[in-house]
């Protein structure tokens, strides 16, 4: 069982991050799984979830996930995941959409350059760099 300070350690880690461990995957999850579980731990199962679907390129599976909610709601956390997702799905520009209101929302200038660092760590160059482009500034026409 884990205590409520192992699941703030574990919302404190940056949001692209999924337990590397699988003994310790599957504790989150038995725990998540309970029916006295915190939303916050439920909705960073969710997340991996969402990315291992993602990555297996089942959208469907992602789409019903992201609608559970993969964190707090409105969150820069959230707007993160999701954009993410949309690169890796890519619809890039839908992932800019979602971060420029997560920026908007939340005074987070930085989000466009956490993304873009997290699609290239991924493999994402293309989305990456159209990231990066549009971080610093309107398209040229």
């Amino acid at each position: 069982m884990t205590t409520g300070d192992d699941l703030q350690a574990l919302l404190r880690l940056d949001p692209w991050m999924v337990p590397a461990n699988g003994d310790e995957a599957e504790a989150w999850r038995a725990a998540a799984a309970a029916p006295v579980a915190p939303e916050p731990l439920r909705q960073e199962v969710r997340w991996w979830d969402a990315l291992a679907a993602g990555r297996a390129g089942d959208w469907d599976a992602v789409t019903a996930l992201a609608e559970a909610g993969l964190a707090e709601p409105f969150s820069a956390r959230e707007g993160l995941r999701l954009a993410f997702l949309h690169c890796l799905s890519g619809a890039v520009e839908e992932a800019e959409h979602v971060l420029s209101q997560a920026v908007q929302l939340h005074g987070a200038g930085a989000l466009p350059d956490q993304l873009a660092a997290w699609c290239e760590r991924e493999g994402l160059a293309t989305a990456s760099a159209r990231l990066r482009a549009g971080a610093a500034g309107p398209a040229r026409r």
